[in-house]
This record gives structure tokens, sequence and C-alpha cells, in this order.
């Protein structure tokens, strides 16, 4: 059965399905170029994976897609985590685990289709998130997608024997709404 999902030009977002998602996470989360700028940095096995497609279906508080492309073709997930209804706020994160799709736009777009389902649909009034400050690719999305650079958080991440510093982003549903 094909779910329509959310659409953007190139891109859907879907709900997760096990027969045709959950291989491609596997094979992803134990990829380290892909886990890189990822807080997912252990190995993942098919169990927890299948645990967390699982969590994903019952919990109200995260809402979890799988991106597609144009073509149909599984390329990553996005999702709106630590939802806070009455303060109307959430986290947001991305993976663009297919390679072949890496610097092709998908994760602009996500973004600001993702962005735009939260404040018109949920009625959200802030999305926050954050990036590895040496990832050039996902802050870049960010500022495109409309998130603004709220500071800088020193020495936040522990990665291939050394500190790392994280860019704190955020969007109000008020810079979003101004901007379309």
């Amino acid at each position: 059965m094909d779910i329509i999902g959310i659409a953007g030009p190139r891109i859907r977002l879907v709900p997760l399905d096990r027969e045709r998602h959950l291989e491609n996470y596997v094979r992803w989360f134990n990829d380290p170029e892909v886990t890189r700028y990822l807080l997912q940095y252990l190995p993942l096995s098919r169990l927890e994976e299948e645990k967390f497609f699982d969590r994903a279906a019952e919990d109200k508080g995260n809402i979890v897609w799988a991106i597609h492309d144009e073509d149909d073709r599984h390329i990553g997930g996005t999702g709106l985590h630590n939802i806070n209804w009455k303060d109307r706020s959430a986290t947001s994160g991305i993976v663009i685990g297919d390679k072949e799709a890496w610097g092709q736009g998908y994760g602009t777009e996500v973004m600001q289709v993702r962005t735009q389902y939260a404040f018109e649909e949920l009625g959200l009034h802030r999305i926050e998130s954050e990036c590895f400050a040496e990832n050039e690719a996902s802050a870049r999305c960010l500022e495109k997608a409309g998130y603004k650079c709220e500071g800088l958080a020193r020495k936040k991440y522990w990665r291939e024997g050394r500190w790392h510093d994280a860019i704190l982003w955020s969007i109000l549903d008020e810079d979003f709404l101004d901007s379309s």
C-alpha cells in the first residue's frame, strides 16, 4: 500500500513501516560515516531497531517519519521529539542515511516540510535543533530552512577521541509564517 504522507516538491514524510524501512535503518545506523554527527553512535541491533519502531508507533510525544524521495526511494528519517504540548515546543532531528542522496538539497526540504507541519497542523510555537559545529551541511540546511542560531554548546559531545562543540538552533512559528 502506498502512503502519500506529508508531501513536499521532491520528498514525502511517511510513517515508519517495518517491512519497508527497518533494513535501511539497521544498515545506516551501523555505518560510522552516517552516524558521525548523530547521537546514535553505538552499534544497533535489529532487535533494538524493532523495539524503536514499536515505541514510535505508540509515543505521542515523538512523531517519526521515514523520508522518501521523488522516486519513492527511502533515503532517511526525521522527527519531532520530546513534544511539549503545553509549551508548544519540540526538538527536531534528521538523518539522510542514503549517501547517494547527500548534497542533493533533500535535508533542507525535509526541514521545511516538517516545520510547516509542526506549526500549521500541530500548532507548535518553537522547534529546537542542534548540530555538531563542524557539520557544515546540517548547519546550512537549518539556516536555509529558517532556523536561527542561538549559540554554541562548548565541548558537548565526545567523538573520535575528542570533544566537539554543538551549534544550537531554533525556529519560531512567527519566523516561519512571516517567511512563507
